[in-house]
């Protein structure tokens, strides 16, 4: 690992490529080269959000996915309001405070239900970065993500505060993102939390498996796995119509089983309570103080059968 260098200000972090798709393949995030005219996967999870960060094309998607998996939305907005109860438990019990967070996305603005201008809204789902401010005077935090369009809303209002930084890189290259210069700001004689929130399922089986590998042969003891997964064992056939439709826009969607799932995980410690529908798992984490929109009378969490999908947080032997 390369140095630890608080203060490291050796050049734009962003700049570090991705690993090139296979040819004729859309990836994750659609065509750079008609991106405009294609769905996105970082925007279409911005409009289930109630984000303003997407195009006409990503809304369109959007709604041939609803129309054959109407818990869609509820499903990504478990998925995003893990992360703050995630980095809470994270951060208190097994004081870390130090973060990578994997398919990082756009930055989240408001609530879905109380549509605002951005300037008048907090961050909900909060940021990594906020949560763990509230244990750490001085959490590090590096976003990464390979989506060119989430590098410039990212370096503006993600990783604008001391000790974050951006990352334009592809998280399967783990050993390139762990030894790039954004991680320089990261200490790695100390534990770090790895966050992998709704991305495995962007994945095939072999670059799911050696990701995940990478990080626990990789990581620095005491570090930790945090990890969401969308799954087929609750309704397989809404799961498969998801898969054809992404198929059609040119994007691998693989959701697994739990047993695929917990392969993946491997060795590492599971912490309580276990692996868990999302929206079970710690559901009534107390978060910080101003963190969440316990406030909001109007905002309340979808049913944990609304998941349809996993989360789980391994720890080092």
């Amino acid at each position: 690992m390369p140095p630890h260098d608080p203060d490291h200000e050796a050049g734009p972090p962003h700049l570090r490529l991705c690993r090139p798709l296979p040819e004729g393949s859309a990836g994750p995030y659609g065509s750079d080269d008609d991106w405009r005219r294609r769905p996105a996967i970082a925007r279409v999870t911005d409009h289930l959000m109630g984000g303003t960060d997407n195009y006409e094309v990503d809304r369109e998607f959007a709604l041939r996915l609803l129309a054959v998996a109407p818990p869609l939305r509820a499903m990504v907005q478990i998925s995003g309001e893990f992360r703050p109860r995630a980095v809470t438990v994270l951060a208190r019990e097994l004081r870390i405070g130090q973060f990578i967070e994997l398919g990082c996305g756009l930055p989240s603005y408001g609530l879905p239900s109380r549509p605002q201008s951005r300037e008048g809204r907090f961050p909900w789902p909060a940021h990594t970065y906020d949560v763990a401010r509230a244990f750490h005077g001085r959490p590090r935090v590096v976003y990464v993500d390979n989506d060119p369009r989430v590098a410039g809303h990212a370096n503006v209002s993600l990783a604008e505060e001391p000790g974050t930084r951006h990352l334009y890189a592809d998280a399967r290259d783990v050993t390139d993102v762990l030894t790039s210069d954004a991680c320089r700001v990261l200490d790695f004689d100390r534990p770090v939390a790895a966050l992998a929130h709704d991305l495995l399922p962007w994945m095939d089986d072999s670059d799911a498996a050696e990701m995940m590998q990478a990080l626990r042969e990789q990581l620095p003891a005491g570090s930790a796995i945090s990890v969401t997964h969308t799954t087929t064992d609750v309704a397989p056939g809404m799961m498969a119509a998801l898969v054809g439709h992404y198929a059609d826009a040119g994007i691998l969607y693989r959701p697994r089983t739990l047993r695929q799932i917990q392969s993946l995980l491997g060795a590492w410690t599971v912490l309580s309570p276990g692996i868990l529908p999302t929206a079970l798992w710690r559901r009534d984490q107390k978060l910080p103080p101003g963190i969440g929109p316990a406030a909001e009378k109007s905002h309340r969490l979808p049913p944990g059968d609304y998941s349809h999908a996993y989360a789980a947080l391994i720890t080092t032997p």
